[in-house]
């Protein structure tokens, strides 16, 4: 004979539990949207890498380089990102 479990809500009218916000459809809704808002990003920058496999100079003070397209962009990216990171970091003065 199973035992009835020690805690539990009361389903409510829409076949949710009570006592959640508007039953457990919300959370797996949310979660649902992200993880396809996470594919989507995911098969665009999949997709943007492969369109820029072309090689670019980069052209420095005292040397060049070759480098492939994509690379050179995500390092900048990273860099602004980094660089906006420490800005808003900065507590403003009194």
């Amino acid at each position: 004979m199973a035992k009835p479990p020690v805690h539990s809500d009361p389903p409510d009218s829409l076949g949710g539990t009570a006592g959640h916000g508007g039953g457990g459809k919300a959370p797996d809704r949310r979660h649902q949207a992200t993880l396809v808002g996470v594919a989507v990003a995911a098969i665009l920058l999949v997709w943007f890498a492969v369109a820029n496999l072309g090689r670019v100079r980069i052209d420095f003070w005292v040397f060049h380089r070759q480098a492939p397209l994509i690379l050179v962009i995500v390092i900048s990216g990273l860099l602004g990102a980094l660089i906006t990171a420490l800005i808003m970091r900065r507590k403003p003065k009194a």
